[in-house]
């Protein structure tokens, strides 16, 4: 029997990247490491970027053992061993482009440092310069889209 609380994370991977079903507790386990591996990239793994990446994961249904382990997750292994040991997070390499350049702006900041960090480790996924620049544009359009919504639905700042 489906859970409420699994019904939520089906819609939420639905609704993020047209997900029909939770990936496997691995292929789970690559991609938030991998990401936090991206974070981690300019040598300095802000606790504002971590806070997101062990966020994301519980909002996305993560095993408590998982957000328990990525909270103190070094995030210095090689990321193309992670990335590969499930299909679904090799996948997934151009999403992980993509939270990854959400992740290093979680600080309020994505630095040029942050920006080359993310082309290297696109070029160690496969991906082209050009395809993360694409990817990067579309995350900071989003970023403003979403300070835009913000700003109208709540002129007078959140409620709660």
């Amino acid at each position: 029997m489906t859970t409420n609380r699994e019904i939520g994370y089906l819609w939420l991977f639905k609704d993020k990247a047209n997900f029909g079903e939770r990936p496997t507790d691995e292929a789970f386990e690559g991609y938030m490491k991998a990401l936090l591996i991206c974070a981690n990239g300019d040598g300095t793994l802000a606790p504002e970027e971590r806070d997101w990446a062990v966020g994301h994961a519980a909002a996305l249904g993560a095993s408590d053992a998982l957000v328990d382990e990525l909270k103190t997750y070094k995030a210095v292994d090689d990321i193309e061993q992670i990335i590969t040991a499930t299909h679904e997070s090799s996948d997934s390499r151009r999403y992980i482009i993509y939270d990854a350049v959400r992740v290093c702006s979680a600080d309020g900041a994505y630095s040029d440092r942050e920006r080359a960090m993310v082309i290297r480790m696109g070029a160690k996924l496969g991906i082209s310069e050009e395809l993360v620049r694409q990817i990067e544009d579309i995350c900071l359009e989003e970023a403003r889209l979403r300070e835009k919504r913000l700003k109208l639905l709540y002129p007078e700042g959140p409620p709660l």
